[in-house]
């Protein structure tokens, strides 16, 4: 008996026929203490060196009532679980549908879909949501009131006050005594000059002092190159605000495990609150739990709703994830796992993840430096990634994919 990929894998049970009575009782509750560290499915493979399936009527009551049920294999029970698996190619299309990435979903142009983005760190996340893109997004902040910060990941994005304010509430990280004058000075001015003559500091000084009170998400940059004070959410319910955060994260994800949920929400949520939420959403059916993907053995959690509807969809364009597209985060297992890269741009044809690349986007190019993938959809590859970089006006350069370009002749 051991835990892998989330679930209790049980090879198998020896007890003597005597005891199953005080078996069943002891049992219930060793399976009932592996929830507390978040392991709620088990895999049953025999039972007294028997198979599952061919045990006698009283080993399958047993079973039964400890919440075991076939997998539908002929060889192997499950409890806590279901097992439907749905093809990784239609999850993809779903997932990309609701990211607005699929061609049939994305905004019409580079405005609407800032206006329906929480939060966006760059061009590239915002340019493969649209259809049309005419400006920029440093060219948008201004009119649409954006400022920059950091949010619950770690990164500098742009975003509203509102949603800056519910982050650092989510937080919950207490200013230190040191940090209150620099904080109060600018909940009433903004300009980070005066601040830097009234206490003869210098630039670099000034950055060292304000840096962690950005990354701490209690202070803001605004367009102008200002700075303000973040306040929490005045009267919030701190673990109500959670949750819902938590609800807005996974109802975009037809399918998604834990530990992407762990890595999407930041480190400003526990494992146990999430499994908590988690389980909240599946005793309500707006979850279900288990097996749901053809190739991948980890439990995971998924959107019925959206499972049920995935052939009703036409099959997603060939596309690049960018590294600051919130998405990667959902996929950086596999990218490590695959292409042994942290953060690269991850590129997909017909739906699958095919190859991962690094490169430098200087001097509106973009300048390849690493490239892993599979040399027989080399070519298929560096075609996505031209036209990934022909959307964005941003060349492909670089001694390397000069390299690859001439063992594709």
């Amino acid at each position: 008996m051991f835990v892998v990929n989330d679930y209790l894998e049980i090879k198998d049970i020896n007890i003597p026929h005597s005891y199953l009575d005080d078996f069943k009782k002891a049992f219930s509750d060793l399976l009932e203490n592996y929830r507390d560290r978040l392991v709620d499915v088990s895999v049953l493979h025999a039972f007294n060196g028997v198979p599952v399936h061919d045990c006698d009527q009283n080993i399958q009551q047993i079973l039964s009532d400890l919440g075991f049920s076939s997998m539908g294999d002929g060889e192997r029970y499950i409890r806590g679980g279901i097992v439907a698996p749905s093809n990784r190619k239609q999850v993809n299309r779903m997932l990309f549908h609701h990211h607005y990435l699929h061609q049939e979903s994305r905004w019409e142009n580079e405005t609407i879909a800032l206006e329906n983005s929480n939060e966006l760190r760059d061009d590239f996340a915002l340019r493969g949501r649209c259809e049309m893109f005419r400006v920029n997004l440093s060219s948008m902040v201004a009119a649409h009131q954006l400022n920059q910060g950091s949010n619950l990941r770690g990164h500098l994005v742009w975003a509203k006050l509102q949603h800056f304010r519910k982050l650092l509430t989510i937080r919950n990280v207490p200013i230190e005594e040191e940090d209150k004058e620099i904080i109060q000075f600018f909940r009433e001015h903004s300009d980070p000059d005066v601040y830097m003559e009234r206490n003869a500091l210098k630039r670099s000084d000034f950055r060292k002092l304000i840096s962690p009170l950005v990354r701490s998400g209690h202070l803001i940059q605004d367009y102008r190159g200002g700075f303000r004070t973040v306040e929490p959410l005045e009267n919030a319910d701190l673990w109500e605000i959670k949750r819902k955060y938590l609800s807005d994260l996974v109802k975009n994800y037809p399918v998604i495990t834990l530990k992407q949920v762990e890595r999407l929400a930041g480190s400003s949520f526990s494992p146990e609150e999430i499994s908590d939420v988690m389980h909240e959403f599946e005793e309500d059916g707006i979850l279900i739990k288990g097996f749901l993907v053809d190739d991948l053995r980890d439990i995971c959690w998924g959107r019925q709703d959206m499972l049920e509807n995935l052939k009703s969809l036409r099959k997603t364009r060939d596309l690049v994830i960018p590294p600051s597209d919130p998405l990667i985060h959902y996929f950086g297992g596999l990218l490590r796992e695959r292409f042994g890269f942290g953060s690269a741009y991850l590129v997909f044809h017909k739906e699958e993840p095919i190859a991962a690349f690094k490169a430098n986007t200087r001097k509106d190019t973009i300048e390849l430096t690493d490239f892993v993938g599979d040399s027989d959809l080399e070519r298929e590859a560096i075609r996505v990634m031209k036209e990934f970089a022909w959307e964005h006006d941003m060349p492909l350069t670089g001694k390397l994919y000069s390299r690859i370009r001439s063992r594709m002749i």
